[in-house]
């Protein structure tokens, strides 16, 4: 999905108003709604808030950690000790060299959509040789941000969507498919990579944590971001736009790009990262972080994952 603008890669998420002529125009769709109020949500339990292991930039004076979805925040959540602002080149490069990536790690490419209440509409992922997982996902108010679910009339978007508990297993066992099969049945979950564009500050926090809102314990994928990739190493001129849409405008322009489709979003970033990126894999190894070490950057090791209570049922 396209998060960025042209000074820090990130985009602001729309706020539906509930009194506009949009929603005014909708309001006989109501029956087709959940009942529920707006904001219910499973709520995850921190068990500990001594555990909280956020990561500090070690520049001298710099008061940037990891605990804040912040633009400066990527690299410390993925696994760097400064903050993007004190990332050098030199420090990549010591990085890079000290690096090792097994031969059978499978990298996956994947991206969300999200409605304004952060809940997450559809899911979508595409492994290096383009087979690809999509589903839409029932969230508690359809207020969605996707030009492909946004079309879908009330009936066949509650036919279509899948309740979310299902979604996140489903999405899990076809990373496992895709790991055995690029693996030839050699690697395990840590073995996987997720990639995502601005991932650190946004969807692998959603993903995770929505997850386990649902009571899933999320596998040991690693978790990468292309974002600082671009912005630190291949295209540092703050005048040139990291945005996805952009980079696939110039890296792979005869892909039809539908921004803001999770599909079509995943399947963007897999072809900007294959086609921009000299030795694209080590690359996207090294500015990644394991599941654990990134569940404790952001805080989400605090977090006790259990059994949710039901979806919402819909009216009758």
């Amino acid at each position: 999905m396209t998060k960025s603008n042209s000074s820090n890669g990130t985009r602001p998420r729309p706020a539906s108003d509930p009194s506009s002529d949009y929603m005014y125009r909708h309001k006989s769709k109501a029956r087709f709604g959940l009942s529920t109020d707006d904001v219910w949500m499973p709520s995850p339990t921190i068990s500990n808030e001594a555990e909280f292991r956020f990561v500090h930039c070690s520049a001298p004076g710099c008061i940037k950690s990891s605990a804040f979805s912040q633009y400066d925040s990527m690299t410390l959540r993925a696994g760097f000790d400064t903050c993007v602002t004190h990332t050098t080149l030199d420090s990549i490069e010591a990085r890079t060299k000290n690096t090792l990536m097994a031969q059978n790690t499978v990298f996956i490419f994947y991206d969300i959509e999200v409605t304004s209440k952060m809940e997450i509409e559809q899911l979508s992922a595409c492994a290096v040789s383009g087979q690809h997982f999509t589903t839409a996902i029932k969230t508690t108010t359809r207020r969605n941000n996707s030009p492909i679910l946004s079309k879908f009339s009330p009936m066949v978007y509650m036919m279509v969507a899948t309740e979310p508990r299902t979604a996140f297993e489903n999405f899990t066992m076809w990373v496992n498919r895709m790991m055995n099969e690029h693996s030839n049945g050699t690697a395990i979950a840590s073995d996987v990579v997720l990639i995502a564009h601005n991932g650190m500050c946004h969807d692998h926090v959603i993903l995770l944590r929505t997850m386990m809102m649902w009571g899933i314990t999320p596998p040991s994928w690693r978790l990468s971001d292309s974002l600082p990739i671009f912005k630190l190493v291949e295209r540092p001129d703050p005048k040139q736009s990291s945005a996805l849409s952009h980079l696939a405008y110039e890296y792979a322009p005869w892909f039809m790009h539908v921004q803001h489709d999770a599909l079509s979003d995943a399947n963007a970033l897999r072809h900007v990262v294959m086609c921009a990126i000299p030795n694209w894999q080590l690359a996207c190894y090294v500015f990644s972080s394991s599941f654990e070490d990134f569940s404790a950057s952001v805080g989400l090791n605090t977090y006790k994952v259990r059994d949710p209570l039901p979806f919402p049922s819909r009216s009758a």
